[in-house]
């Protein structure tokens, strides 16, 4: 894990020669150029500003030999319009072939506009998955990753190193309370299915888990027998009508006590006005995650 002063130390600068402009984009050494193209492109064309970092984060492969890089990449983005005192924090498990230009444009920074203009204080972390787009496995090696002990919760500290950082330089004081919300959409379930096998997903202690399309094979059964049963968080499962997700989703919410039932929300949307990636698309604006969040304050 980066402290947050060395990291301050190390970007202060940068920060301040770079002021003011429409979008900070840093990236670390080694990450994949092309992804630096592709987000920058992306974030550049956004009508809110914002502060981003591309780096390799250590426990989100930091060596991969599939990869074209040989190693695997993280995008945190934060709107200078949050609020450094209370943000809440998505942590993105994308599908298949994500980390595209065409993911970051037409579906991570639509999402967190719709946030923006409506005041809502979010951040964005987005772990370069092994079945991204730079890999040679952009079909493949589903829920290879949060396997090692502990990963998911550095990943997560480190991003909130980043905050700090973020916190200190923009508005001049220590970051205040972080919700954290995870969501995996399509193949991403796997990764909150390995997570919760590992633990981390719930020693992270987060306000929400988002199933976004994402309940295919057994990974929800499989992170809810894990942990997340025994976790104090909203659980949302967003299905499309028919497919395979709403199968599995349907099943299990058959096989819940009613005592778990207002923890977890199974929303099954219509086959006609929904494709599979508008669920991904739209899924965070859906799952209404700030009226769960409100709820509970």
């Amino acid at each position: 894990m980066i402290g947050a002063k060395t990291l301050l130390l190390s970007v202060i600068p940068f920060l301040i020669a770079a002021q003011p402009v429409a979008s900070n984009v840093y990236s670390g050494a080694g990450v994949y150029q092309p992804t630096v193209d592709r987000w920058s492109r992306a974030i550049g064309n956004a009508p809110f500003e914002s502060t981003s970092w591309i780096f390799g984060s250590p426990t989100n492969g930091s060596k991969d030999r599939f990869h074209r890089n040989k190693r695997r990449d993280t995008i945190l983005l934060v709107p200078e319009a949050s609020n450094h005192l209370e943000v809440t924090l998505i942590v993105w498990f994308h599908g298949l072939g994500g980390f595209s230009g065409g993911e970051f444009r037409k579906r991570i920074i639509p999402q967190i506009q719709h946030f923006v203009d409506r005041d809502r204080s979010v951040a964005i972390a987005i772990p370069e998955m092994p079945w991204s787009i730079n890999t040679r496995t952009p079909r493949g090696r589903q829920g290879k990753v949060w396997q090692r002990p502990r990963d998911l919760e550095i990943f997560v500290e480190d991003m909130l190193d980043h905050l700090e950082v973020w916190s200190t330089i923009r508005h001049g004081s220590y970051l205040g309370e972080v919700r954290i919300v995870f969501a995996g959409f399509s193949a991403g379930g796997s990764a909150l299915s390995s997570a919760a096998r590992e633990g981390g997903l719930c020693r992270s202690k987060p306000t929400a888990v988002l199933w976004l399309d994402a309940t295919y094979d057994h990974w929800l059964d499989k992170a809810w027998t894990a942990c997340l049963k025994k976790c104090k968080t909203d659980i949302r499962l967003l299905v499309r009508k028919w497919d395979d997700p709403h199968r599995n989703a349907k099943e299990f919410m058959g096989n819940l006590s009613p005592s778990v039932i207002p923890n977890v929300s199974l929303q099954v949307l219509p086959r006609k006005t929904w494709t599979h990636g508008e669920v991904g698309n739209r899924g965070l604006i859906e799952a209404n995650i700030f009226q769960s969040l409100d709820d509970q304050q």
